[in-house]
């Protein structure tokens, strides 16, 4: 699992190293390098899969993400010309990339290295399976289209879109890591198949949810059919933008393999504050489960679902690092204890409430 990152003059960041854990929570104010952190992940991944760092090349622009052109990515108070990024996982492996910014081609997509760069693709980061979720994910949609999941990687979509096809291709297959395994709260049983999984967990945050999928192969689309309670199967247009975009973090959890890095950014979205809560101790569970898991967050309450699972013993304060940036590039790292209590806590971070209360009352 990757351990920490070090970022030096890269956008926002003139040298920052951040510390990750089985389960890292990335929070704080807009522009302050929440994305970033996360995009800088992505531009080595979608660069290794491309097979252009062992050309001592850097892809900006990619499937995975877009940050622009060189003169983008330089930081403005950068002392010199060189955009690294330095990678060390808990076996001790490391990742050195050092990347020149040429004025001669800041209009470029792509950095070169004057040294090639080094890294072990052992690190999570770069082995095959790996899934990643943008904060704009696909809302409801009558069809959804199929994924190409040939291999060893099994890919939800970095919007999700791919989350429908995965599902119906591997319900009868058990989920990845055994340990997430939920009991059924209706009847007590525990499948610990993909599909019925993926009805418990749905249901801890959508009650009396259920799906129905059906695979359109001579169209290569899927149709997806849900139900809350009632007893008419609906269309995903006819019941809101939350379940469909909950289901894709739900389904990447669970085909996500012990030591596998999930990166979901805004996993509160569209989502009742009990369900957001509730989705905390989901991917808290998945991170003690063996799944590296990195949250972009907003919502107080995914921090709070998190902080209950630490005071439940499900995770251990050592397997939590907070990271909570309080402006462009400025980190500062709240610790939390086996109560869930948070020291220090700092101004602005998720206090909102409390200085509006104040305010009120």
């Amino acid at each position: 699992m990757i351990e920490s990152l070090r970022l030096r003059n890269f956008k926002c960041f003139t040298d920052t190293t951040i510390q990750f854990a089985p389960l890292t929570l990335l929070a704080g104010m807009n522009a302050a390098g929440k994305s970033t952190t996360i995009q800088s992940l992505l531009i080595l991944r979608q660069s290794h899969l491309r097979g252009m760092i062992t050309h001592s090349e850097l892809l900006l622009n990619g499937t995975l993400t877009n940050v622009g052109t060189a003169r983008d990515v330089l930081n403005q108070d950068a002392a010199n010309s060189q955009i690294a990024f330095d990678l060390t996982d808990t076996a001790g492996r490391v990742g050195h990339f050092p990347f020149q910014f040429d004025r001669e081609q800041r209009d470029a997509y792509i950095l070169t290295a004057e040294t090639r760069p080094r890294y072990e693709t052992e690190i999570n980061l770069f082995l095959p399976q790996f899934n990643y979720l943008n904060a704009e994910r696909v809302g409801p949609r009558l069809l959804y289209p199929m994924a190409d999941l040939r291999g060893t990687s099994i890919d939800v979509g970095i919007r999700g879109e791919y989350a429908a096809h995965v599902l119906a291709r591997y319900r009868d297959e058990p989920i990845a890591c055994s340990d997430l395994a939920l009991i059924n709260p209706e009847r007590g049983e525990v499948s610990r198949t993909v599909e019925a999984q993926t009805r418990y967990w749905m249901s801890t945050f959508i009650p009396n949810f259920d799906i129905k999928i059906e695979e359109l192969t001579a169209a290569d689309q899927v149709q997806v059919m849900l139900r809350t309670g009632s007893r008419e199967y609906v269309r995903p247009t006819n019941i809101g933008f939350g379940i469909i975009y909950t289901l894709p973090i739900v389904v990447a959890a669970l085909v996500a393999p012990p030591g596998s890095l999930l990166i979901v950014e805004n996993p509160e979205a569209h989502l009742h504050p009990a369900a957001q809560s509730r989705i905390g101790m989901f991917l808290a569970q998945a991170a003690a489960a063996g799944i590296q898991v990195v949250i972009e967050t907003h919502s107080d309450h995914v921090l709070n679902g998190i902080r209950r699972s630490v005071r439940n013993g499900i995770l251990s304060p050592e397997q939590m690092s907070i990271i909570f940036f309080v402006s462009a590039g400025q980190v500062l790292l709240p610790q939390i204890d086996t109560d869930g209590r948070i020291e220090p806590w700092p101004d602005g971070f998720f206090d909102q409430m409390e200085k509006d209360l104040m305010e009120l009352f």
